[in-house]
């Protein structure tokens, strides 16, 4: 079953990775046409990288004769809503990565993410990164075990250091969020086209994942284990079979990091663990109460039996300190509480109660919140400090290239306008 790790409070940006049954009730905006950025890098654009790629649909193929990049021709389906475009089945059997690919998305989604998938130049962006798109060890520190009353699970074999990048890689299975312009009858044709399409490898690896045995066998393996991802733009389910092995706690060991500018999916290690250990994702937001999160369980059909969970105390107080960080949010957004003294304490208290809870991966949200607290007050060297640590701990636990990233990397942008003699006339 799939993990889910969120690091962001409800009051932030909606965050990039969400539950995929929870997509069906967030308000979609328009398919976006934008094609990707030049993945050939800033320095070396190549012809075929300068432009969108060409739209491909079940009809270019008929008139062009030509596919390209994709392996297998699309098979597509009209909307049932006017003003929506075609959804087809798109699959490469080698992207940038080696391996094999199947989208359900509409033609301008495909023509977006082509590039994401095709060049081989991708690697350029282990600068912007800072870090190669490798796992940190050649040996997987880990393996899959059948767990008592969990099924199968995931469990360290050797020492794991806080950091450590344990799994990375593409999707084998992608799928639009918002399938409602069109046909369900009509998805699942794709999804069924899109599922047999696959490299024998990938059909593989989906088909040993878990699943609820309701409905169609793809679909429910779909439901059951894939992450929400940012698709060019779009919301899209995604299917990363290594990952989706990892079980849920209320208070996880790791973390998932998303890049949208690659498709990669990492899980690293949010602290240290030990040989034996189990690894473990929050399939829910960090930052919810006990109830909410059995509520948000109920989807995989489970009750969690966690650590936490299975301590009535411990419960008590995390939804207590939780409570309080939510409560100190929703002080510093009132002007009336903008003074240094009481942001100092802010800060200092929303800090302790973050790592008593485990919630770490969320203070660069925390962070940007301060920042713009402090531009608020005129104070524009601590909005810069704050902004700046912002960066830092969005980019090691977002993501470099996140939406949550790029959002605190434009307020330093903004701020950094300013100028000096603007920052003195503020104060």
């Amino acid at each position: 079953m799939p993990g889910l790790v969120i690091f962001s409070f409800i009051i932030l940006l909606a965050p990039q990775i969400l539950p995929a049954w929870a997509q069906s009730h967030v308000q979609r905006g328009p398919v976006s046409s934008q094609c990707s950025n030049n993945f050939a890098g800033p320095l070396t654009p190549t012809p075929n990288h300068s432009t969108c790629p060409p739209l491909v649909d079940d009809e270019t193929v008929l008139l062009t004769g030509s596919w390209h990049p994709w392996s297998i021709p699309p098979t597509c389906t009209k909307p049932k809503t006017k003003g929506r475009s075609k959804l087809c089945s798109f699959t490469t059997s080698n992207h940038w990565a080696g391996g094999g690919v199947s989208i359900i998305t509409t033609p301008e989604v495909a023509a977006g993410v082509a590039s994401q998938l095709h060049d081989h130049n991708i690697p350029w962006l282990e600068k912007e990164r800072g870090s190669p798109f490798k796992t940190d060890s050649t040996a997987a520190p880990f393996e899959v075990r059948e767990l008592s009353e969990k099924g199968l699970g995931v469990v360290a074999t050797k020492f794991i250091r806080k950091n450590q990048v344990l799994m990375l890689g593409l999707p084998i299975m992608l799928q639009i969020s918002n399938s409602g312009p069109w046909g369900v009858y009509d998805v699942l044709k794709l999804l069924h086209r899109a599922g047999n399409q696959l490299p024998q490898k990938e059909q593989g690896e989906m088909l040993r994942l878990a699943r609820k045995g309701k409905g169609y066998i793809i679909d429910d393996i779909m439901k059951t284990n894939s992450f929400d991802v940012t698709v060019a733009g779009v919301s899209h389910s995604g299917l990363y079979p290594e990952i989706a092995r990892i079980n849920h706690a209320c208070k996880p060991n790791c973390f998932t990091r998303y890049s949208p500018n690659t498709l990669v999916m990492e899980v690293v290690a949010y602290k240290d663990i030990q040989p034996g250990e189990e690894l473990s994702l929050s399939y829910t937001p960090l930052n919810v109460l006990s109830t909410d999160r059995r509520d948000m369980l109920k989807f995989w059909g489970f009750n969690c039996t966690c650590a936490l969970c299975n301590d009535p105390d411990a419960i008590k107080t995390s939804d207590r300190q939780r409570t309080r960080i939510q409560d100190i949010l929703n002080e510093l957004d009132d002007p009336k509480n903008h003074t240094p003294g009481k942001v100092r304490a802010a800060t200092a208290e929303v800090e302790d109660l973050v790592a008593k809870e485990g919630m770490t991966g969320q203070i660069g949200d925390l962070y940007s919140i301060i920042a713009n607290v402090y531009l608020t007050m005129g104070e524009m060297e601590l909005a810069r400090s704050y902004g700046k640590l912002a960066i830092t701990f969005l980019r090691q636990y977002a993501g470099f290239d996140s939406l949550r990233t790029q959002g605190a990397m434009e307020f330093m942008v903004r701020l950094e306008k300013l100028g000096p003699e603007a920052w003195q006339r503020t104060r």
